[in-house]
């Protein structure tokens, strides 16, 4: 799919690229839409000589977009996106080569791709730090996909070209892993389903998966339903680019409608424990207190939702052994200790990891993360639940104020053709993820405002501190330490420091853009990149609606409290990387803000230039596609209350009004959960399930 390019036929003084081939196989731009595009990426990723200093024996300055047919690759990656999504996307593309974008944005009445690079660069420039939120928003979209694809993208191989000059080798799974059989066998799809069940589960992840385990073992026939697909350790390569789409909901696109958040959510069988980083603590005591006090949630507090926690600790196997630091959670861990910030070891549900792999987020080909497909969906399947993938729920089928199945699709086993699957079940449980769950309860029709609304979504911001050592973020069990020093900024509201895992890919996509060849250079700095996080308890919410396809929107921005929280959790994290002895430190602004030591000494940064970079930080502020934020959390649009004013679910998660219908997934949570929700989400289904298999 790459095209020809010859570096030396490119120059300054290139002034209309109109003329250039177009890509094949573009169905749906126009070939002026595609040759635009193509000009975009050339700009963001263009063919140059290596800085001053430096050579290029791996032909990384001199590769561009085109050699690795970049915007070609976009275009089938937005393929499957909605109808608005690719109008928008289009109208972009033909803002970009109008004369008059051109006079707005380069000072002469000139298509994009008339321009040469170096006017290109500055529109994009100035696109990224636009005071129109569309416009930074369309350079985003297009930006992070081109650094994503061109940083990720295995070419030769299963290689890319550009990872010798990064210093980046990726994990290889064992050759043990290929052998390895799959455990569970989804029912074939050949033809239109109808089957019956004692209840039906929509989603395999956190709060399916217990569900599933605790129904069968009860004795009830139990059918599961996945979105994604089946994928186990022979499966699990260890490649962002190719896992990612298989993997992750939305093929690992979902954001918010603006983008100003970009969003992980798992869509396979296990969902997000098998992509998760392994984190496993239990929702804090106060949270629970805050549950059962203001959102009356009786029990949640008391024992018998405590030994919830014990049994699906022990099943997923939560240890604190196999939590020693990696270099990245080092850092971290080592600049606390240098300020006297709290710190803790995460317990974490995985076992002889032995620091080996690093790949976590695409799933596990050692099969030592203990994800629910290895645990409770296998307990669910060996004691008969069938279990059905690549299948999509249109909606509940509700009778008379009760659940009596569901109706959907499956892809057909052989030829990926629709069916129809249709299941009659008197128990119908929704699990499906903060964000599928109420899109399928409002496409079914139930009554209830609440229903999308109190999204939360433990907004991050991320942080970039180098090392004089390599770092390799990409090594290495991924979280093993947090500090909570400061979770409780405004009552039991506040910030927990984490470190985030990055490959080439996901560090190309963040790193700020301000010219080809000043990105290049920053991207050869990776191997000494920490990735701290600052994860915030929200005290805001969004709310997820329906687009006119019926598949789910979000609409999210941190509000004031938590944005004020994100900056303190910044400065706080740029006094943490010097304390641990940064060579430099970074914010991801568009226009980023960077801080290096004298001589390149550890730590050798003064308080008073720390200050002063604090202080601007601070003057910054956060704003959607100035300051990429992120969240791997999902939570509360079908939240559990005593109310049904201000619920969707009763305690026990029963849907107000719909007899036989429940949530058992982050969804319910009333509010956020403060800290990563995998045992949470485990806690609650469990907590639902002693309530299904009481007979409801």
């Amino acid at each position: 799919m790459a095209t020809t390019h010859n570096p030396g036929a490119s120059t300054e003084n290139d002034a209309d690229t109109s003329s250039s081939p177009v890509t094949s196989g573009a169905t749906w731009l126009t070939p002026g839409e595609m040759r635009t595009l193509e000009a975009f990426c050339e700009a963001l990723i263009p063919s140059s000589a290596p800085p001053d200093g430096e050579n290029d024996p791996y032909g990384y300055y001199a590769r561009s977009a085109s050699d690795l047919g970049v915007a070609q690759a976009i275009v089938e990656t937005l393929a499957d996106e909605s109808p608005e999504t690719k109008t928008q996307f289009k109208q972009l593309l033909g803002l970009l080569q109008s004369p008059l974008a051109g006079l707005a944005l380069a000072g002469r009445p000139q298509s994009f791709t008339r321009m040469s690079l170096s006017a290109r660069e500055a529109v994009l420039r100035r696109m990224s730090q636009s005071s129109i939120g569309l416009l930074r928003q369309g350079y985003q979209a297009i930006k992070r996909l081109a650094h994503f694809i061109f940083y990720s993208a295995p070419v030769v191989d299963g290689a890319n070209p550009n990872w010798p000059a990064l210093g980046y080798t990726p994990a290889t799974p064992p050759a043990s892993a290929a052998a390895i059989p799959k455990r569970i066998s989804p029912l074939p799809v050949t033809t239109h389903l109808t089957l019956t069940a004692d209840a039906v589960i929509v989603g395999s992840g956190a709060g399916g998966g217990v569900m599933a385990a605790e129904l069968a073992a009860a004795g009830k026939d139990v059918i599961i339903l996945e979105r994604g697909g089946y994928f186990n350790e022979a499966d699990f390569n260890g490649s962002e680019a190719l896992m990612t789409p298989q993997l992750y909901l939305r093929r690992g696109m979902l954001a918010t409608h603006d983008l100003g958040v970009i969003v992980l959510a798992g869509s396979c069988l296990g969902g997000g424990t098998i992509v998760n980083w392994s984190t496993s603590l239990r929702t804090p005591p106060d949270v629970l207190e805050e549950w059962e006090r203001e959102h009356g949630l009786t029990g949640v507090t008391g024992a018998e939702y405590q030994h919830g926690f014990d049994v699906v600790e022990r099943r997923i196997g939560v240890n604190t052994d196999d939590s020693a630091s990696n270099r990245n959670n080092a850092a971290l861990r080592d600049g606390c200790e240098a300020l006297g910030y709290r710190w803790n070891v995460i317990p974490r549900n995985a076992s002889d990891c032995q620091q080996r792999c690093g790949a976590c987020g695409y799933g596990c080909p050692y099969g030592r993360k203990q994800s629910t497909m290895l645990t409770f969906l296998q307990d669910a399947h060996d004691q008969g639940a069938r279990v059905i993938v690549r299948c999509v729920v249109n909606r509940v089928l509700i009778e008379g104020g009760r659940a009596v199945g569901v109706e959907g699709w499956a892809a057909d086993s052989v030829t990926g053709a629709r069916r129809t699957v249709t299941i009659r079940a008197p128990i119908v449980v929704v699990a499906a993820g903060a964000v599928e769950s109420p899109a399928l309860l409002m496409r079914s029709g139930v009554n209830n405002p609440n229903i999308g609304r109190h999204l939360r979504l433990h907004p991050v911001a991320a942080f970039a501190a180098y090392y004089e050592q390599p770092i390799e973020t990409w090594r290495g069990s991924l979280q093993t330490v947090v500090c909570d020093q400061f979770k409780a900024l405004k009552g039991n509201y506040g910030l927990r420091f984490e470190v985030a895992p990055a490959h080439p890919g996901m560090l190309g996509m963040v790193t700020p853009w301000e010219g080809g060849q000043a990105h290049k250079r920053e991207m050869r700095n990776i191997p000494y990149v920490a990735t701290f996080i600052a994860l915030t308890r929200d005290t805001g919410e969004g709310r997820v609606t329906l687009d006119r396809q019926g598949d789910p929107i979000l609409r999210y921005f941190p509000n004031e409290t938590d944005r004020q929280h994100l900056i303190w959790g910044m400065a706080e994290m740029a006094r943490i990387a010097v304390a641990g002895g940064a060579t430099r430190i970074a914010t991801l602004h568009s226009q980023r803000l960077l801080l290096e030591s004298e001589n390149g000494k550890p730590g050798a940064i003064t308080e008073a230039r720390l200050q002063g970079f604090i202080g601007e930080i601070e003057r910054r502020g956060i704003a959607p596609n100035r300051l990429p934020l992120f969240s791997a959390h999902q939570m509360g649009t079908c939240r559990l209350g005593g109310d049904p004013k201000t619920s969707v679910a009763d305690p026990s998660g029963q849907v107000h009004g719909v007899q036989g219908l429940f949530i058992a997934d982050a969804s319910g949570f009333p509010t956020a959960s403060g800290v990563n929700p995998m045992i949470s989400t485990m806690g609650l289904a469990y907590h639902v399930a002693q309530r299904v298999k009481a007979g409801g």
